[in-house]
């Protein structure tokens, strides 16, 4: 399973600087036209795009960028423009300022090799570090079309949440790897992207600031590095331990529920959407969790990062879903996710009898044990 970087991620590890252009030379097979290489990738806030003519097998790009940047390529056979990156047949390729990248493959660009980029050569390293821990995924991705099928009887339900709990267990090894690699090779340029990644959406600074301050100083003080460091102070504002900000926000009836309100009981903040998957299968496995509690003891809110409120309702209403149910409509700038420094779902936040927080994307068994713990239950 292709679980490289976060797709245009881009890779900052020099000062900031003028833009060089770097140039990529390629042979793909004996692959004719009409058949195009498009690549895309981003540095500095700029998003490059483009495309490049294939004339029997072979292609060039050259193109700016001020730093190691992780570019993606993949290959449109019948020449048709593309406006997205097939998983199928893709390229994770480091480019760097003033680098002259040979690339070789099949008519599958997916399986290339390269060289003349030293940051794609600690990149393949870092791939061969992370071969166990990602094979275990795609395993379980296999198994996931007959395991996450529409049932909601109690034998689907306990299928699921069995399925996730192996699942999480995966990917907590796929993250144990990561942050050994992060330790052992704080000098590669490539390490911020790796670190960007294992801190996921929602940064906890006690873990994450002292491997991002381990870094070299070099990485450090890259204008990417200056915008992680920005992104890790900012989490400590809603870290485990800091007083839990309060909102109010409309639920489907136009009412307003403040989390002010229910002081002195356990709140869960539970950030979905009707349009994610993953958000709809953790609803279904929330409920049962939450099942043996009252309101007097504990409230869930889902705080819907939706933009159209028929959708809305009409996930609230399919998926049953319990508790109360709030929305400004205002998709990924939804006010309660931005004071939360939520930026994708499904992720949650738990909130003790004092209004603090306790804990943040803790699910399955270790949300139940530690419900108990704050219920008495």
């Amino acid at each position: 399973m292709n679980r490289c970087l976060t797709v245009l991620a881009a890779c900052c590890m020099a000062m900031p600087a003028m833009s060089q252009s770097f140039q990529i030379k390629g042979k793909l097979g004996r692959l004719k036209a009409p058949a195009k290489v498009y690549i895309g990738y981003t540095y500095d806030g700029k998003t490059v795009f483009d495309s490049a003519d294939v004339d029997n097998g072979n292609f060039a790009f050259e193109k700016p960028v001020a730093y190691p940047t992780n570019a993606l390529l993949t290959v449109s056979r019948d020449g048709e423009h593309q406006t997205f990156f097939s998983a199928n047949d893709i390229a994770h390729l480091y480019v760097e300022p003033g680098s002259i990248v040979w690339v070789t493959s099949d008519e599958s660009i997916a399986n290339f090799t390269s060289n003349g980029s030293k940051s794609q050569d600690d990149y393949d390293v870092y791939l061969k570090s992370m071969e166990d821990a990602e094979e275990k995924l795609s395993l379980l991705t296999a198994e996931s079309s007959n395991t996450l099928q529409n049932d909601v009887t109690e034998k689907g339900l306990a299928a699921k949440r069995a399925y996730m709990e192996h699942f999480r267990a995966a990917m907590a090894n796929r993250k144990q790897h990561m942050k050994e690699f992060i330790q052992q090779h704080n000098d590669m340029y490539i390490t911020l992207d790796i670190l960007e990644e294992y801190a996921g959406n929602f940064i906890d600074f006690r873990e994450i600031e002292p491997l991002f301050n381990a870094l070299i100083e070099k990485t450090r003080t890259s204008t990417k590095g200056k915008a992680f460091e920005k992104r890790i102070q900012a989490s400590k504002r809603t870290a485990i331990g800091a007083p839990a900000p309060d909102f109010g926000q409309k639920d489907t009836d136009g009412n307003r529920i403040a989390l002010s309100s229910f002081k002195g009981k356990v709140v869960i903040l539970n950030f979905w959407a009707s349009w994610s998957a993953t958000s709809r299968m953790d609803n279904q496995e929330l409920k049962q969790i939450v099942k043996p509690y009252n309101q007097k003891d504990l409230v869930v809110i889902n705080v819907s990062l939706d933009e159209r409120k028929e959708q809305w309702l009409q996930a609230i209403a399919d998926d049953k879903m319990s508790g109360y149910n709030v929305s400004d409509l205002k998709f990924l700038r939804n006010e309660v996710a931005e004071l939360y420094n939520i930026n994708a779902v499904p992720q949650n936040v738990l909130i003790d009898a004092s209004g603090n927080i306790v804990s943040r994307n803790i699910k399955g068994t270790q949300l139940s044990e530690k419900l108990a713990g704050l219920t008495g239950k």
